[in-house]
């Protein structure tokens, strides 16, 4: 009752007009009750979605003549926007005989709500051509097409009308105009905008501190401490959103005191607040915390259970990752494509072959619910387990190859000791027509090292800058100058290294050294050193190298030496690890 009285008082006299001449012998207070009883049932369909109820009391009105009322008219453009039938809708709006301010905001707000805002600027253009004085509501749902629109410049055309209408203290508008601003990334000029602004909430903050975090991550910290000098509560949303900018700027300190005011404020117990504190600890490499938020969580959804599976993985407990992911299915929830991706990844860092297995068989079972990059992880995890049968079997199963998907299973033939076969696959994506990448190439190369293939190796690499337009980057050249070690050309390696377009770096120098570690080159091998380490004395793996070379050619003084110059600068040898228990 109070609704539809509301709604009334909003429209123009017209509003409540009789029915027709087939209704004409009816009194004005029984027009009323028909009105009211009508509207209701309305409001109930649009409240509920009962577009069935809603098209059988439409088709009353039909059948009785009773849509000469613009009132029920209104609530018949409400039900069916609410109900999901916007054509419908819109066709009932241009068939209206009469309209009021209502009528117009229903329809522009509906195409808004279902994403048409082209359609909806459009029509608010109509409006205001056809000399209709739009109200608040209707320059918000006008504000919000244009957020959703490519043309930002539209906003600043309806904030024009908004000040000459004199509504510039309606906070719902500022907050829209806001919005739309941030929407189309001018932040600058929504910084100024919301320094001018006489009346804000927290959904001007909230709308200021999302904009920070899309396009300015570094700037949420002062703003945070501005809002509490300001005395401003924040709410859900402004916990959740400057707990993922901290994520991202790895401040774990002021994360502890948001963290503290959370707990202060009472918003812990919100999915979306707990997701974005458990993935700040994460962020932070602080897995122990970051249990325990996750812990604490009264309720978790999908998102909850595979960022703390990431979050494990992300800080070396691919183990962990994968008793989340099993703990996530034992409690009814179902994976989803990035729970799936996560958990092949952890298994592919464990080279366990059983436990991708299984998760392969959750890839199946979702079904057309995955995309590439999960059949992507599931290549890269057969890979890493040594099951090239397996990566090969998924890769001629898709229907759909990336660039990643090529190059995942040329690296992955190459580490597993088969590089001819490596070879051919990228002939094959050759053929193909898809481009290789920078990416592709390093493992190209590097399957030309494994296999000896000199002569292909120098083919691939000048056809990098000659065919496809990419420039050589240290990685490539550390690949050829390993094939040419390997085979014995040393010389010929430490010439390519100083024919190198800019300066060497360790990982060249590494590959140089660990060749004249194998072929005894003792001279090369010392130059080598001399040059890694004058880039980075504290790395050990120059002085493992130089060591065993010494030790290799029984110069027992020189190893000796070589530790006593590792204890003097403190540097420590990485110590070696095994799968094999």
């Amino acid at each position: 009752m109070l609704r539809s009285t509301a709604l009334r008082e909003l429209c123009s006299f017209s509003f409540r007009r009789p029915f027709n001449t087939v209704c004409a012998s009816k009194t004005d207070e029984t027009l009323v009750i028909e009105e009211e009883k009508y509207s209701n049932w309305l409001q109930r369909c649009s409240v509920t979605s009962s577009l069935d109820t809603g098209k059988a009391i439409h088709a009353k009105f039909v059948k009785e003549s009773l849509l000469s009322s613009l009132f029920l008219h209104n609530h018949l453009l409400n039900m069916y926007m609410k109900s999901g039938e916007p054509r419908t809708a819109l066709n009932l709006f241009e068939e209206m005989p009469q309209r009021n301010v209502v009528s117009w905001s229903a329809t522009i707000a509906g195409l808004v709500q279902h994403g048409c805002p082209n359609e909806a600027l459009l029509l608010f253009q109509q409006m205001y051509r056809s000399g209709f004085r739009p109200n608040e509501y209707t320059l918000v749902s006008a504000l919000n097409a244009c957020s959703l629109s490519e043309n930002s410049s539209q906003a600043y055309q309806i904030y024009a009308w908004i000040v000459q209408l004199g509504f510039e203290l309606n906070v719902f508008l500022m907050n829209a105009f806001l919005t739309a601003l941030i929407r189309h990334g001018k932040l600058v000029e929504a910084v100024e905008f919301f320094e001018k602004c006489q009346v804000r909430d927290i959904v001007s903050w909230n709308a200021m501190i999302a904009g920070y975090l899309q396009f300015s991550y570094s700037e949420i910290p002062s703003f945070w401490y501005r809002m509490n000098h300001d005395g401003v509560k924040p709410d859900n949303f402004t916990f959740a959103t400057v707990l993922t900018g901290l994520a991202a700027l790895s401040d774990l300190k002021m994360g502890l005191q948001v963290h503290a005011q959370l707990t202060k404020y009472g918003h812990g117990d919100e999915i979306c607040v707990g997701n974005s504190l458990v993935d700040m600890y994460l962020k932070n490499q602080n897995l122990i915390d970051g249990s325990k938020a996750f812990n604490e969580m009264p309720e978790k959804d999908v998102v909850s259970w595979t960022q703390m599976a990431s979050g494990c993985l992300q800080c070396g407990e691919p183990r962990k990752a994968l008793r989340i992911v099993e703990d996530m299915k034992k409690m009814g929830v179902k994976p989803n494509k990035f729970t799936l991706a996560t958990a092949l990844n952890a298994c592919a860092n464990l080279a366990s072959l059983e436990e991708g297995k299984k998760t392969h068989g959750l890839r199946i079972k979702l079904g057309q619910d995955v995309d590439i990059c999960v059949d992507n992880a599931l290549l890269d995890m057969y890979a890493k387990c040594g099951c090239m049968d397996g990566a090969w079997g998924v890769f001629q199963s898709m229907h759909d190859r990336s660039v990643v998907s090529w190059t995942t299973v040329i690296m992955g033939f190459a580490q597993n000791g088969h590089a001819k076969e490596a070879l051919d696959v990228f002939n094959r994506m050759r053929l193909e027509h898809i481009e290789p990448n920078y990416i592709t190439f390093i493992c190209v190369l590097y399957a030309c090292s494994q296999g000896g293939f000199i002569a292909e190796g120098w083919d691939y690499f000048f056809s990098m800058t000659s065919k496809h337009g990419i420039t050589p980057g240290e990685d490539h050249f550390a690949c050829l100058v390993d094939l040419l070690g390997r085979a014995g050309h040393i010389k010929e390696a430490e010439a390519l290294i100083q024919s190198m377009p800019f300066q060497p770096g360790v990982l060249v120098w590494q590959t140089l050294l660990g060749a004249c570690r194998v072929h005894g080159d003792l001279e090369t091998g010392k130059r080598a050193a001399a040059q890694a380490l004058a880039l980075d004395k504290e790395d050990p793996s120059t002085y493992v190298l130089l060591s065993n070379m010494f030790a290799n050619s029984s110069n027992w003084g020189g190893v000796g030496d070589l530790r006593k110059l590792m204890e003097a600068r403190d540097v420590k040898k990485m110590p070696g690890c095994s799968w094999m228990s």
